[in-house]
């Protein structure tokens, strides 16, 4: 398949067949206009541009393969202006000779034609030539773009992993540390949490390698996080869950919402003394996602404004990074703290997202 910015590094069958087709499209395009402007022939022409080949091939790749890239590519403009117009005019001289020796006695029965006729010669060799250096420019230019974008890519990539294994340990360390608790109190619902945190890690390690998850295990994973959220708090805890709209056969990046709940309950529920509240809503529509959760504000943190609020911690961190990297023009993120906390993430959801 032809690559316009595919660049080789040998003489390939692919990149022979390359120049091969712009020197027979020269070959044929050249005869052809000057045999309706004068009164020979087609089959003149083309001896007389065969004839004049052995000047026009090693000038074209000397100024694609040796000017372009030594002074053209690093910015020297005037050096390869220069160079150009005294090779072009060397090349004119030989080409000239080659008419007046050949071409104007055999084949056109006239004598060699000067002056303006050497004009147009080293004009003639500046254009056969610009074409090829035009399609280099236009080449490399594609090739690093193509480059610029893999690489981003990569970067893109890694990040992205990196930030998930971040996140994996810490959300993994809180719940374990809610678990631990409950053990030495000998909770009787133990054993619910057990199962939870069973399904929430197989979630974790066989779901969520990939870039985008079926946003109903998401929301399964979201309930789960809440019921042991649940068990663990008991009564002193009031927490609403409703979603909306028609979650199915969308798609989000996994793990983007886990550090919104961990947030709400670490700063907001664990913090306090008294009863506490969350309040979730999920909703969809079309591409539309809304997501938004409000908590209570603990005494203590009123009292206290060294404690840290929604804005801090390493999960909240992160996932505003993968926002940017995964939703760069396709999300607002609102955060607002006072009589209660309030979070709320706006998203539109790919139809299938993107593979890093």
């Amino acid at each position: 398949m032809f690559q316009v910015e595919k660049i080789y590094t040998g003489w390939s069958g692919q990149r022979l067949l390359r120049h091969v087709c712009y020197w027979a499209a020269w070959l044929f395009f050249y005869p052809t206009l000057n045999s309706f402007y004068t009164e020979y022939s087609f089959g003149t022409w083309t001896l007389v541009e065969l004839s004049v080949m052995c000047v026009k091939l090693p000038f074209t790749y000397f100024v694609i393969y040796y000017l372009v890239p030594q002074y053209l590519i690093k910015k020297r403009y005037l050096a390869f202006f220069l160079l150009t117009i005294t090779f072009a005019l060397i090349g004119g001289l030989l080409v000239s000779k080659i008419y007046e020796q050949f071409v104007c006695p055999y084949l056109f029965n006239r004598p060699y034609w000067s002056g303006k006729s050497m004009f147009y010669t080293v004009l003639d060799l500046i254009y056969v030539s610009s074409l090829p250096t035009v399609f280099k420019l236009l080449q490399r230019n594609l090739h690093q773009e193509k480059m610029t974008m893999q690489i981003a890519e990569q970067r893109l990539g890694a990040e992205l992993k990196l930030l998930k294994n971040q996140l994996h340990p810490h959300f993994l360390f809180n719940t374990l540390n809610n678990l631990y608790g409950m053990v030495l109190t000998q909770h009787p619902k133990a054993a619910d949490v057990v199962v939870r945190l069973s399904d929430m890690m197989s979630y974790m390690l066989y779901e969520c390698e990939r870039e985008a998850i079926d946003l109903e295990k998401e929301v399964a994973n979201l309930s789960n996080y809440i019921e042991l959220e649940k068990l663990r708090y008991g009564k002193r805890l009031d927490v609403s869950f409703e979603t909306g709209g028609d979650i199915k056969g969308k798609t989000i990046a996994p793990l983007l919402l886990i550090p919104f709940l961990e947030n709400a309950f670490k700063h907001g529920v664990e913090k306090s003394e008294s009863n506490s509240w969350v309040v979730i809503n999920l909703w969809v529509r079309d591409e539309q996602f809304v997501f938004s959760i409000e908590n209570s504000v603990p005494t203590t943190t009123l009292e206290n404004p060294q404690l840290p609020n929604t804005q801090s911690g390493i999960g909240l961190a992160n996932v505003k990074k993968r926002l940017q990297l995964l939703y760069p023009d396709r999300h607002k993120l609102s955060i607002e703290s006072g009589e209660s906390y309030l979070v709320q993430l706006n998203l539109l959801l790919h139809d299938e997202m993107p593979n890093r």
